[in-house]
């Protein structure tokens, strides 16, 4: 819409031709005042560079055999740039929109509403101009934006944090005292990790990785990963069996979650008019059935409708 709001516009202002059908013609001129406006351009241009880089970054967290460690380092470059550039964004939508209102001749004017109020009651907007009301909403959307991705992403640098004590520059640099507390954190939370044995394979791990004629300094900027197929390709598993556990923990938390997306032709087939009164629970279960259909098909009915029977029967013997 930004990158085409000329051609968008012409394609309205085309649709209220007084040829097209009443439909149409009264569609696209609601339409077109819409479009035309300050505030509308304020947020066109304002969404679309914060969403440019939300849109890189679900993309990356979308990539096959992304880790923990990775995700938390885009997340946080999301947040620095919402933090960092919070002005800025603003005062470059609020320029693009005086650039686009001046050449299509939009008023760029509050227009006053006046309603009726309570007694001593003051109008939140009043002596703002509509840019300044425009700049302050924004600032708040980014404010907002900002706060949810903290709170969202609190879990995930938790979890990278109780894993510290086997990323790489950890594993390489930390000191003795360092990887005491790093290490407990670890296996305080899994109890199949001894604090004991991880103490010992670390420095072992250095070792072997001197002895291969690895640089360390290079090595500290290796993945878990690549610490991972370090260990595989020369065969020390069997001398590091605790951190490599550790590792496979590591590598295989998921870095994102998907729910499940319902279409309109399975909600027909699942929700009818037979089950008009279905709850959300039972709907996700039964549209989970069915996208797992070639699953459900191997299903022994007779050994879950036996078992189901079993739980609910209210038969007593005396």
């Amino acid at each position: 819409m930004k990158n085409k709001f000329d051609e968008c516009v012409a394609a309205i202002e085309a649709l209220c031709d007084p040829r097209e059908n009443l439909d149409t013609r009264g569609t696209a001129q609601g339409l077109l005042p819409a479009v035309c406006d300050f505030t509308f351009l304020c947020y066109l241009y304002f969404w679309a560079d914060i969403l440019e880089e939300v849109n890189l970054t679900q993309q990356y967290l979308q990539t096959k055999g992304l880790t923990l460690d990775k995700v938390v380092t885009k997340l946080e470059a999301l947040r620095l740039f919402l933090n960092e550039d919070r002005n800025r964004l603003v005062e470059h939508a609020i320029e693009q929109a005086l650039l686009k209102s001046d050449q299509y001749g939009i008023s760029v004017n509050r227009r006053l509403r006046f309603k009726k109020r309570m007694a001593g009651e003051q109008l939140r907007d009043a002596g703002l101009s509509l840019q300044e009301e425009n700049n302050r909403a924004m600032l708040e959307c980014v404010d907002r934006f900002h706060s949810e991705l903290q709170i969202r992403s609190t879990a995930i640098k938790e979890i990278a944090d109780m894993f510290e004590a086997v990323q790489a520059k950890s594993l390489l640099s930390a000191s003795e005292e360092e990887l005491l507390v790093s290490v407990s954190k670890l296996t305080t939370f899994y109890d199949e990790l001894s604090e004991v044995e991880l103490l010992k394979e670390i420095p072992r791990l250095r070792r072997h990785l001197k002895a291969a004629d690895i640089d360390l300094d290079n090595a500290k900027e290796w993945s878990v990963f690549d610490v991972l197929k370090f260990i595989a390709e020369w065969d020390f598993l069997e001398s590091l069996p605790t951190l490599s556990l550790s590792l496979r923990l590591f590598l295989t938390i998921s870095v994102s979650v998907a729910s499940c997306e319902r279409s309109f032709s399975k909600l027909k087939q699942i929700k009818n008019y037979l089950r008009s009164t279905m709850g959300q629970s039972r709907l996700s279960d039964l549209a989970l059935l069915s996208i797992e259909s070639d699953m459900v098909k191997d299903i022994d009915f007779d050994g879950v409708i036996d078992r189901f029977a079993a739980l609910k029967t209210r038969k007593g013997k005396f």
